[in-house]
């Protein structure tokens, strides 16, 4: 996985143009978020319906369109789209102390066959991404992104893309295979802990998507589920090349093949939802050999590489009224070949997830730590003539539902990076998330 994100520029006038757009288009869309929180109306409008009245329960800002919006779903199509943006700077460490804002357009298309009157148990799914704003997705040294929302798509700012577009099959009860172009976020998506996209829970790129050296940002390939007793496997086959660009391309695995099996066996453990998870990674390309690094020497390649994760989660607080309102504790432990994988060992704990006070069931909150062993080889092929260090960090967020579509989230980040001539880094944000 691709460890550092460009920053965002807007240059051409295109580009503005397309940035000026989307803030025409919020615009009204926010007039409207602060009439719903408290802004007094001209007492000569109408009541509005009843299916619009209570902006504080409906789901998202702009309701069921009339029914169109649940019309459409019972016809196997539905949508998501949210915006986030994000305000983030550096109070503490190595750089400039200002503060930027970056804003994401994330949407989701979804087709269901079944209910499109097609075949049974198919589907098409898609998600498409779109980031602006001068924000940097990188602070203060660190390798790995302060800020995940702005590091998908990678290299694209201002474009639209696509980094999702995969088939969906179920094969029976137990069984389904996914084919496709995936964002390996999307697939964490049910995950209380990990996941997030960066606009939801965590915004470290470590607790999205914890890396492991060996799953590119975007991947195309095949992932294949099967529930068996006691344990749930999944396997995924896909090209090793980031594909955050491509759609169509002619050289699939032509540099080699990545492997990834995982066993996960879900239980009880004083009374409350336990699971395990093991998974094996495994990559037949090339990568530079670290060792041949230092200037004057030629850097050369090795084949093959891989990764072991063992992780565990265990509920502290469930609800039995709502069962997606649960918190507990996460720890994951991972290790690897270090060469040609720019990891060696990883370990990352935390605890979070849904309803930590009673009464505020869609709040969120979250607080972990990581430490990345990075290449032993690396660090020393570089310790003549730089510091170079693993990396470790803490990260605590807490996201408030003003409304079921209005989220407002602080988070604060403790980051020693890697880069050994950088100082500590301490990076607050305020994010915001509106879901239409």
């Amino acid at each position: 996985m691709t460890l550092k994100a460009t920053d965002v520029n807007t240059t051409s006038p295109a580009q503005a143009r397309s940035t000026q757009a989307i803030i025409a288009a919020l615009l009204p869309l926010a007039m409207a978020m602060s009439s719903a929180l408290g802004q007094s109306a001209p007492a000569a409008d109408p009541a509005p319906p009843a299916s619009q009245a209570d902006w504080q329960t409906r789901p998202t800002l702009t309701g069921d369109w009339g029914g169109l919006r649940p019309s459409l779903a019972d016809k196997g199509v539905s949508f998501d789209l949210r915006y986030t943006s994000t305000y983030q700077g550096l109070a503490s460490g190595t750089g400039p102390r200002d503060y930027q804002y970056g804003g994401k357009v994330d949407a989701f298309v979804n087709l269901d066959s079944g209910k499109m009157g097609l075949w049974e148990g198919g589907g098409f799914r898609s998600h498409f991404e779109y980031r602006h704003g001068e924000a940097p997705a990188n602070l203060g040294g660190a390798i790995f992104a302060v800020n995940t929302a702005l590091y998908w798509p990678v290299d694209t700012p201002n474009e639209l893309v696509a980094t999702s577009l995969y088939f969906t099959q179920k094969l029976g009860d137990r069984s389904s295979i996914a084919v496709g172009k995936f964002n390996p976020v999307d697939l964490l998506a049910a995950d209380p802990f990990y996941g997030g996209w960066g606009i939801d829970r965590f915004m470290n790129l470590i607790f999205a998507a914890p890396p492991s050296g060996l799953i590119p940002v975007v991947f195309m390939g095949a992932v294949g589920t099967l529930k068996t007793e006691p344990v749930a496997w999944t396997l995924m086959v896909f090209d090793p090349k980031d594909r955050t660009n491509d759609y169509l391309p002619g050289d699939l695995f032509r540099t080699g093949v990545n492997v990834s099996l995982s066993g996960a066996h879900t239980t009880t453990l004083a009374g409350r939802k336990t699971t395990y998870v093991v998974t094996g990674l495994y990559s037949t390309a090339e990568g530079t050999d670290y060792s041949s690094l230092p200037p004057g020497f030629g850097t050369t390649t090795k084949k093959g590489s891989y990764n072991v994760s063992f992780e565990f989660r265990h509920n502290l607080q469930e609800s039995p009224d709502q069962p997606n309102a649960n918190w507990g504790f996460y720890v994951k432990v991972a290790t690897a070949d270090g060469n040609p994988n720019y990891v060696q060992s990883s370990v990352i704990a935390g605890f979070g997830g849904r309803a930590l006070f009673f009464g505020r069931p869609q709040d969120s909150f979250g607080l972990g730590a990581y430490r990345y062993n990075l290449s032993d080889v690396l660090q020393s092929s570089l310790a003549p003539y730089t510091r170079f260090r693993d990396e470790a960090a803490v990260e605590a967020f807490y996201s408030y539902a003003v409304a079921p579509w209005l989220f407002v989230t602080a988070d604060l980040q403790y980051i020693k990076p890697a880069s050994g001539s950088f100082k500590n880094a301490l990076v607050p944000a305020l994010r915001t998330q509106i879901r239409f």
